[in-house]
Order: C-alpha cells, then structure tokens, then sequence
C-alpha cells in the first residue's frame, strides 16, 4: 500500500519488538470474502438493487477519513473497493494534516474528535518496553471536551478489565510476565475491534559505503553510535 518493502500487513496493534508480538490475530492476513458476505447475510443485512446492504431501513454506509496524503488516500481506495466487494458503502474523507493531528478544541475535523465511523493513522511508541503505550486505551485517556479533545484514547473504549490488565504491568518487573500482559492487552484491543491494524511499517535508512562502524538500530536514531563513525581510506 504504497510503503514498497518496508511495510507488510499486520495483525497487532503491537507488532515489535518480537516477544510482545502476539499471534493469536493471525487469521486476519487471509481475506476471505465470501465468509465476509455469508456473515453479513446470516445477520440480516440484505443487498439492495444498487448492491449495499441494509436491515430495518438502515443503509451499510462508513464514513472513513484520514489526513491528505498520496499513501494514505490509495489506501482508503483499496479499502473502499473491499467494502464494496461485501456491500459496504463508504464515503472517503482527507483532511489537512495540519488540522487532522492539530489540538483546535473547536475544530471538528481533528483525530481526536473523530466524528467519523472510522479513520486511519499511523500510531507508535519510543523505545522497546510498550507499558506506556498500551495505557492509551485505559478510560482516563478518553478524548473529550473535559481534556479539550486531546487525549490519547480517540476511539473512547473503555473496559475494567483491560485497566487491570494495565496497572498490573505496571507493577510486574519479570520480562516474560510484562510480555504475556501486553499481549492480553493487544489481543482485548484487536479481538474488540477497538483498532483495526493495516501496516506494520519499518523505517528506511542508507548510509554511504564509506563510512565504516554505523550500525543501525531501529530503537534510536540513525546517529545513535556516531561517535564510532569513521570515514574509508580512499
């Protein structure tokens, strides 16, 4: 979807590093569109002469926007014509970055208002231990005018059993203990459909064959080990 050999589908809201990486979603890397129709059948959502579905008077219609990006529109295009294929119908909206990702309370076109069925980002964490990024979704980092739209949590799940999940990480220091956790965590997340991962989506780096000693770390940034830089004999 426009990420070329750095981007490879994904199950996880949390794909790295890899003994966090669940694999309990899995199934989500075959498409499958007759299943796709024959559930949307037995639950009584009918076709209708223009091929969208219905039940009791209620068109299938999501609303789906993200900021205006060439990748991320080509993306909302796939993703269309895979709803369609089911009787989906899907309106696709882009917003201005600046105004998707701003903090304008009064903006009702920011991610974290999303006044839209869905919408499409990209979300991450610094460092290697995701304790602080799985608290994202806790009822506290609910977006809302009371915090002026800007926490973190914009699809507004809340669930106690996931906020025990989360204050007991927090006080587990066993690494194998906090991966086991995390998983749970990211298995609640995907099994509730709270995020519907896309892309695992790496970075790209280069390094001119000259220089001798970097080592590329996809924990930090390119310079991490500068200081071992050295420059070839010509």
């Amino acid at each position: 979807m426009g990420y070329g050999d750095a981007g490879t589908p994904g199950c996880n809201i949390l794909p790295a590093p890899a003994i966090y990486v669940s694999a309990a979603n899995d199934a989500c890397l075959n498409q499958n569109i007759a299943e796709a129709n024959s559930i949307l059948d037995a639950a009584g959502w009918v076709r209708g002469a223009d091929g969208i579905r219905a039940k009791d008077g209620v068109r299938l219609s999501i609303l789906y926007q993200t900021s205006t990006n060439s990748v991320r529109q080509g993306t909302q295009a796939l993703v269309k014509q895979m709803w369609e294929a089911i009787g989906v119908e899907t309106e696709l909206r882009n917003i201005d970055s600046a105004v998707f990702f701003g903090g304008d309370p009064a903006s009702p076109d920011t991610y974290g208002k999303f006044y839209a069925d869905v919408q499409m980002y990209n979300n991450t964490f610094p460092g290697t231990d995701p304790e602080a990024y799985m608290a994202i979704w806790t009822c506290a980092e609910i977006a809302g005018p009371e915090n002026q739209w800007i926490g973190n949590n914009d699809s507004r799940w809340c669930d106690p059993d996931y906020e025990a999940l989360v204050a007991e990480m927090a006080g587990t220091g066993a690494l194998e203990q906090r991966a086991e956790l995390a998983k749970q965590m990211n298995d609640m997340l995907m099994q509730n459909y709270v995020l519907i991962p896309l892309i695992h989506r790496g970075d790209v780096s280069a390094v001119n064959n000259t220089l001798l000693g970097v080592r590329f770390n996809v924990w930090d940034s390119e310079l991490w080990n500068v200081a071992d830089w050295s420059r070839a004999s010509q």
